[in-house]
C-alpha cells in the first residue's frame, strides 16, 4: 500500500481500517445473545475464574459462582456486558491487525494482546469484588473511571512495545 499512496493518505486510511475493525469486532460483539453471554461465557471465562482466584487469594471470603454473578455473604458482583473488557480488548486487536508488520508478528501479537486484556480484566473484576465487599462506596468510582482507564492504558502501552518490536531498526552507527 506505501508504494502507491502518499505517506499522509496512508495514514489515513490506516486509521480507517483501525476504525473499521473496531466497529465491526463491537458489531460482532453485540450480535452475540444475552443469555450465551451470562450462562456461558461470563460463567466459565470469567466468574468461574474469577471465584477460583478469590477463594485462593482470601479464602475465608467463600466465593460461589452463580451463571454472571460472584456471590459471598459480603457481595454480588453480577458480570455483565462491557465488564469483560471487551472495549480495551477491541482496541488491541485492531491496532496490532492494521499495524504494518508480518504475519508472524501479527498473530503473536494478538495472542499476547488477547492473553493480556483477559489476564488484567480477571484481576479488575477479583479488586472490583474486594472493593464492593469491604469499600462499596469506592465502587462507582473504581468501576467506571479507574478501571477502564487502566485498561486502555495498559493496553496502549503493550502495543507501542509490540509496534516498536515490528520495525526494523536501521540505525547509523553514531
Amino acid at each position: 500500500m506505501k508504494k502507491f499512496l502518499p505517506k499522509k493518505l496512508t495514514e489515513w486510511v490506516t486509521f480507517i481500517l483501525f476504525v473499521a475493525c473496531y466497529v465491526l469486532l463491537d458489531y460482532a460483539y453485540f450480535k452475540i445473545p444475552v443469555d450465551l453471554f451470562a450462562n456461558v461465557i461470563y460463567y466459565h471465562g470469567v466468574v468461574a475464574v474469577c471465584a477460583d482466584l478469590v477463594n485462593w487469594l482470601a479464602p475465608l471470603e467463600h466465593v460461589l459462582a452463580k451463571h454472571n454473578h460472584l456471590l459471598s455473604a459480603k457481595a454480588d458482583l453480577e458480570i455483565v456486558r462491557g465488564c469483560d473488557g471487551a472495549g480495551a480488548l477491541f482496541l488491541v486487536v485492531s491496532a496490532v491487525l492494521v499495524f504494518p508488520s508480518g504475519l508472524k508478528r501479527k498473530v503473536l501479537g494478538l495472542l499476547f494482546g488477547i492473553g493480556l486484556i483477559y489476564g488484567i480484566n480477571l484481576l479488575r473484576i477479583c479488586v472490583l469484588y474486594f472493593v464492593i465487599a469491604y469499600h462499596p462506596d469506592w465502587f462507582q468510582l473504581i468501576h467506571t473511571y479507574v478501571a477502564p482507564t487502566l485498561m486502555v492504558i495498559l493496553g496502549c502501552f503493550y502495543f507501542a512495545w509490540w509496534a516498536f518490536g515490528s520495525t526494523r531498526q536501521n540505525h547509523e552507527p553514531a
